[in-house]
């Protein structure tokens, strides 16, 4: 795999420090009492921040989604031309070879991007 470094930035909704003080007289605020699955009703004081994690630092969820969404795409791709040649194959349809020669491409495209990827080291 590559080297992902995280970008972290300071947390501001709980000033840096991974304790939510943002409700009314220094207690957890509604969106952190969600975020652990509170009853709302009640008054919570020193919960872990909802928005970092309790961190104090927290990475943008931009950032989380674009490191993310390459391997996922790539594994949705995978499974779902699998699933396609499988279908067409007990379908004994007159395109099985042709769509089996496309999808063998690019399965062993992605499969050796990431195999070969994460063997070089820099």
């Amino acid at each position: 795999m590559e080297n992902i470094t995280a970008n972290l930035h300071f947390c501001k909704h709980c000033n840096e420090t991974g304790t939510c003080t943002t409700g009314s007289e220094g207690n957890s605020c509604v969106a952190c009492i969600k975020y652990h699955d509170l009853k709302i009703n009640k008054v919570y004081k020193g919960l872990a921040c909802g928005t970092c994690g309790g961190l104090g630092m927290s990475e943008p969820l931009t950032e989380r989604l674009n490191k993310r969404i390459k391997p996922l795409l790539a594994i949705g791709i995978v499974f779902t031309l699998l699933g396609c040649t499988f279908v067409l194959g007990f379908m004994d349809s007159v395109h099985f070879s042709t769509f089996l020669a496309f999808s063998g491409t690019l399965i062993g495209s992605i499969t050796t991007f990431y195999f070969s990827n994460a063997s070089k080291k820099t």
